[in-house]
C-alpha cells in the first residue's frame, strides 16, 4: 500500500538506482517490545486499484539505543519483511506479509506472517478529511516477538491542509499471547505531515512521521517506558506504479528508544 500520496513523474534510470539501494538495505530487528520494527510505515487511505497487485519491500535497522533500551531494544538484527497487495474493490484491498530476519546465532531466518483488510469509506472522500480503516492479523514465531499473536485495529484519518498532507494512525492492539495477553486493549499512535514540493521538483516530498508507544489503556506507561519515534524522512514520485520511502527515525529523549533506519520500496504489476 502506498506510505503517502501517490507519485505520478515518470524517472527511469534514477528509479533503477533506488530499486539497487533499496535492496542493499535489507535490514531490521525484531520486535522485542512494541514498536512495530518489522513493519514501520504510515497507512493512508489510499488503496491498490481494483484487480491489481502491489508488491512491497519493508526493511529496518534499529542502528543504536540509550540507557535501558540497549537492553531491551533489538539493536543489529536484520530482517526484511515481504507484502502482496491485491485491490478487491476502489476502496478495499487484502494483503499478506511475510516476515524474515536474524533471529539469534545469525541465522536468517522465516519470522512469521500476517494478514491484513484495508479500506477507505467512499462516502468521506468529498469531506475535507478522508476516513478509513486497517485491521492486521498477526501470527509470529515466539523466536521472532514476545506477542506472537495479536490483532491490531488503525482508524485512519487523512487529508490536505493547504499543500501539506496529513495522516493519523491512532491504533489499537489486542495481544493474545506473550506478557501482555491480560493487559487489555493498547495503544499505538503514528502520524505524519508532508510537503510536495513544485516544477521541477514534484518528485519530491519530505515527511516528517511519528510512531509511539502508550501501553494499555488500563495501566499506560510511565515516561521513560514509552517508545516515541520522529522520523525525518523522504517519498520519491519516481513513476505511477513505483513506491519509495525511506526514513531516520530518532528516540525521543527519556523515553525507552533509539535510532533507526527504515526504507519501502514497492512496484504496481
Amino acid at each position: 500500500m502506498p506510505s503517502a500520496v501517490s507519485f505520478r513523474v515518470i524517472i527511469a534510470r534514477p528509479l533503477l538506482v533506488l530499486v539497487a539501494l533499496a535492496m542493499l538495505l535489507v535490514i531490521a530487528p525484531r520486535a522485542s517490545l512494541a514498536t512495530d520494527f518489522y513493519e514501520i510505515q504510515i497507512y493512508t487511505n489510499d488503496t491498490t486499484p481494483a484487480n491489481q497487485l502491489m508488491l512491497e519491500l519493508h526493511t529496518n535497522d534499529l542502528v543504536a539505543a540509550q540507557g535501558k533500551g540497549r537492553t531491551e531494544l533489538p539493536i543489529y538484527q536484520y530482517h526484511n519483511t515481504f507484502e502482496f497487495t491485491y485491490g478487491l474493490l476502489p476502496w478495499l484491498e487484502v494483503g499478506q506479509y511475510i516476515c524474515t530476519g536474524e533471529l539469534g546465532e545469525g541465522l536468517y531466518e522465516y519470522a512469521g506472517a500476517r494478514t491484513k483488510a484495508h479500506f477507505s469509506i467512499p462516502q468521506t472522500e468529498s469531506w475535507p478529511f478522508r476516513l478509513g480503516g486497517n485491521i492486521e492479523f498477526q501470527y509470529m514465531r515466539r523466536a521472532a516477538v514476545t506477542d506472537p499473536l495479536n490483532i491490531e485495529f488503525m482508524p485512519i484519518i487523512d487529508g490536505y491542509l493547504g499543500h501539506f498532507y496529513l495522516v493519523g494512525n491512532p491504533a489499537v492492539e489486542k495481544q493474545f499471547s506473550g506478557p501482555g495477553t491480560h493487559s487489555g486493549l493498547s495503544f499505538e499512535p503514528a502520524a505524519a505531515i508532508s510537503y510536495r514540493l513544485f516544477g521541477k521538483w514534484n518528485w519530491l516530498e519530505p515527511s516528517l512521521e511519528y510512531y509511539g508507544e502508550q501501553g494499555p489503556f488500563t495501566n499506560v506507561y510511565g515516561f521513560n517506558q514509552q517508545q516515541d519515534f520522529i522520523v525525518p524522512g523522504v517519498n520519491l514520485y519516481l513513476d505511477p506504479r513505483f513506491e519509495f520511502n525511506f526514513g531516520v527515525g530518532v528516540g525521543l529523549p527519556g523515553t525507552l528508544s533509539g535510532q533507526f533506519v527504515k526504507a519501502t520500496i514497492g512496484w504496481l504489476l
